[in-house]
């Protein structure tokens, strides 16, 4: 695995089991099906974290992965224009898909595209499937509350930048680089503790936010975090589910 999936190995630790990922054997049976062999990223993220419960969850509008016996190529019926789409990632809700060009198929780290019900051409997503597996299940981690220790920051007048100050997060060293061309989120992991900002995508200035959410495994590392934030003045209201006395 690549080291973007390795952080989020890192993440997950102790809790991820071997029992968390699919057989070699189930895999070829799906690409037999298909009639097309999975890239080597995708077939890797299978075997390690496609049962993973962390990740494979029902969503509340956010982005999930398709259990392997769920993906599909589109047959005439579906909506999109382009059919030849290897289809392996959706957000239910807002009936929007995630999938790979057939001809695309043959490449290790091939692009990502989407398409939404009401937009039936597909758009770029995202120029490395890795890093699209790795974005998006750590947004899932962070804002779902699938960590045992979370905090919540709303909408305030504080930046993306008034936060990376306070945390004393370094970009080259605690980024973890998402990719996605939408460019909706920034993702860092600090001491253990997943820090994932969401963007006002509305505004010109990538800076402003909707939400920031922290979750982590480690309660004292979450604790450390919250309270020497707390330090600062004028810091935002947050929501947690932990004490930082």
């Amino acid at each position: 695995m690549e080291a973007i999936i390795e952080g989020l190995l890192h993440i997950l630790g102790e809790h991820h089991k071997e029992t968390h990922g699919i057989p070699e054997a189930d895999i070829q049976l799906k690409e037999q099906s298909l009639g097309y062999k999975l890239p080597a990223v995708l077939r890797d993220y299978y075997k390690v974290l496609g049962r993973s419960p962390y990740i494979n969850q029902g969503c509340n509008n956010q982005y999930e992965p398709l259990p392997l016996q769920d993906v599909f190529i589109p047959n005439d019926t579906f909506f999109t224009t382009d059919k030849a789409i290897l289809i392996f990632y959706q957000v239910e809700e807002s009936v929007i898909y995630c999938g790979i060009r057939i001809q695309d198929l043959d490449q290790e780290d091939p692009p990502v595209y989407l398409c939404a019900w009401n937009s039936p051409d597909w758009q770029l997503e995202n120029r490395s499937l890795q890093r699209f597996l790795a974005g998006k299940a750590l947004v899932q981690l962070g804002v779902e509350d699938r960590l045992p220790y979370w905090a919540i920051f709303d909408e305030s007048l504080w930046s993306l930048s008034d936060y990376r100050r306070c945390m004393r997060m370094d970009e080259t060293v605690h980024e973890i680089d998402e990719g996605s061309e939408l460019n909706a989120w920034k993702i860092y992991v600090k001491d253990d503790v997943l820090i994932v900002f969401e963007l006002d995508v509305s505004e010109e200035e990538t800076d402003e936010l909707l939400a920031l959410y922290l979750a982590s495994f480690q309660r004292a590392n979450m604790r450390n975090l919250l309270s020497e934030t707390g330090k600062t003045n004028n810091l935002p209201a947050f929501r947690t589910n932990l004490s930082v006395q």
